[in-house]
């Protein structure tokens, strides 16, 4: 079984360290709804619409 080193050359090998020291991994944070889905859900969109919150936030 070939390794992948062995496809890769020298400055493939330079740019894929480059791209993972420029794309590092970042934690994200995001809102849940309490039905579980991510907030707004289609529920609440369709509550903030009817009580007049165009921008879908809440007062």
């Amino acid at each position: 079984m070939q390794h992948l080193s062995d496809f890769a050359s020298a400055q493939d090998t330079e740019d894929a360290d480059d791209i993972l020291f420029a794309h590092p991994a970042r934690r994200v944070v995001r809102l849940v709804c309490g039905c579980g889905e991510d907030y707004p859900c289609p529920e609440v969109r369709f509550a903030l619409l009817v009580k007049g919150h165009p921008n879908g936030t809440r007062p």
